[in-house]
């Protein structure tokens, strides 16, 4: 039997005067996680809900496994999904919410009582729930109900796993380790999954593929790799990163072979390799320059005749702390897991230690390839 995969094209939803969802498209192949990130109100709910039925499409194809799905009723496209509201039952227990979907007339596989026990016992070990199979959602904590929902929806034996932000109300520990436990089963079934998180780190961490989603549009799909190093606009840069890539305004200048970044408060010194790439744009053509926080170093100010700026703020975070340094009015973290000894209001030289940044035509946001 052909695994199954899932295919959407051209997904549009209207509500009213708003575009939820517009044009969007893309596929995820038998055992491949997809990723899809993005803003609150980006459409990562309406992509799930218009799955699994819940919502019917102003425009646009679904197919799994190889049949249209639009017009199909949901309780016949064999879907597990799980809410970001958890929806969970609340005069069932935790085991009866869990075992629910295996208990349905609709269920593909027919399960007995002790199949039923084995498999609800076998997600509340995943998610470290075991021994709280009594008791009623009312008397269980956000993070408890979050994982309730999970293992509604991991139990099952369906054709597409819909997980809309599963792990985002747990403590940290609990959520990296789940992060990976989670992907680690989706990836052994060799079904299609869709994880949908606000967390654009988590999403390159889960992803096979990962979707950037910006007020209904795909803003850029990729794997993880290429969106974390060349992301496609500003928008996708702004999202990516932890923190997120600084965006700079200004010009390059090339000067006796040397390419500089000039900002209104002083200069970046950047590889050779732009240099080709900016002679076609002409010369002082306002440009954006991406810029990681890793990639990013305090200076002394003194005698440097580089970019300079005030200390805004200072964060330390233990292994590494994120300075962030106002420049002219714009702002640029540095992360940094050297000892900060500088304060709030010091000024400070900025450079720039790599010539792997990303550059951004100003008017539109887009990157611009080097091998242009």
């Amino acid at each position: 039997m052909t695994s199954p995969s899932l295919e959407i094209a051209e997904l549009t939803k209207i509500y009213g005067s708003i575009r939820a969802l517009d044009s969007v498209a893309f596929r995820v192949a038998p055992g491949e996680i997809v990723a899809v990130t993005g803003p609150s109100g980006a459409g990562k709910t309406t992509i799930c809900r218009l799955i699994a039925g819940l919502e019917t499409a102003d425009r646009g194809r679904i197919i799994l496994s190889g049949e249209e799905m639009v017009h199909r009723s949901p309780q016949l496209r064999n879907v597990a999904y799980m809410f970001e509201s958890y929806a969970l039952y609340p005069h069932f227990n935790v085991f009866e919410n869990i075992a629910s979907p295996l208990r349905s007339p609709r269920t593909v596989r027919h399960y007995g009582a002790e199949a039923i026990r084995t498999a609800v016992d076998d997600v509340l070990a995943l998610t470290e729930m075991t021994g709280f199979e009594y008791r009623l959602p009312s008397e269980l904590s956000g993070g408890q109900k979050q994982r309730v929902a999970l293992c509604r929806a991991l139990v099952q034996d369906p054709s597409l796993y819909l997980l809309d932000e599963p792990i985002s109300h747990l403590d940290a520990k609990l959520r990296h380790k789940l992060r990976g436990a989670v992907r680690r089963r989706l990836t052994a079934t060799d079904l299609p999954s869709i994880w949908c998180t606000p967390d654009a780190v988590e999403a390159l961490s889960v992803g096979d593929k990962v979707i950037v989603l910006s007020e209904g549009r795909i803003q850029q799909i990729g794997v993880p790799g290429e969106v974390f190093l060349r992301p496609a606009n500003t928008t996708v840069a702004k999202l990516i990163g932890d923190p997120s890539m600084n965006i700079l305004p200004g010009r390059f200048q090339e000067e006796s072979e040397t390419m500089y970044f000039r900002h209104n408060t002083g200069s970046i010194r950047v590889g050779k390799r732009y240099a080709a790439v900016l002679r076609k744009r002409g010369r002082n053509q306002d440009s954006l320059l991406g810029m990681r926080p890793a990639e990013l170093v305090i200076k002394d100010a003194d005698g440097w005749s580089g970019l300079k700026g005030q200390v805004y703020t200072v964060e330390p975070f233990g292994k590494y702390s994120i300075v962030t340094v106002d420049v002219g009015g714009d702002r640029l973290k540095i992360k940094t897991k050297d000892k900060v000894m500088t304060d709030i209001g010091d000024t400070v030289g900025i450079e720039f230690t790599t010539s792997d940044g990303v550059i951004f035509d100003a008017q539109t946001g887009q990157a611009l390839s080097l091998a242009e």
